[in-house]
């Protein structure tokens, strides 16, 4: 039994058993942009690649520091930008999908704390092939490129 239980543990320590496999999708460089105080909303942008050989969906993302978060996209018609909820944000395989200013990004609404930059707030991004990642979103500061979004506003 102590034998069984030994070379358990040296399969476990080299790394050929694992509990599972990877997930296919990696989550690069998450942040979150200060906003100004008193602000009921703030984005949320990291890159997201799908290492898998089937296009996988973010579907949905929750965190204790927001009473909601949704998935956005800004765009811009007729020199008008405005952000537009999406129901799900498609990676195709072996690709890489960037939430960024003036793109895709997490609507983090209803903060339940004011976050400043160096704060740091964790968020659950769900995909739909079951995947959750829990990620550290740092706060950083409005000089990271606050300008692209100043003109938007809100619509649903």
């Amino acid at each position: 039994m102590k034998r069984i239980l030994v070379l358990l543990m040296l399969l476990f320590a080299s790394g050929l058993v694992q509990a599972g496999p990877p997930p296919a999708v990696q989550a690069v460089d998450p942040w979150i942009r200060e906003a100004p105080p008193g602000m009921p909303m703030m984005a949320g942008f990291v890159t997201l690649k799908n290492r898998g050989s089937a296009p996988v969906a973010l579907t949905s993302a929750e965190g204790p520091d927001f009473g909601q978060i949704e998935l956005h996209r800004s765009i811009t018609e007729n020199g008008v930008a405005r952000m537009v909820p999406q129901e799900r944000i498609v990676i195709p395989p072996g690709a890489e999908i960037r939430l960024e200013p003036g793109s895709y990004h997490l609507m983090l609404m209803q903060p339940r704390r004011a976050l400043r930059a160096g704060d740091s707030a964790r968020i659950l991004l769900h995909f739909d092939d079951g995947t959750t990642l829990a990620l550290a979103f740092p706060v950083r500061s409005d000089r990271d490129g606050m300008s692209d979004m100043s003109g938007m506003h809100h619509h649903h």
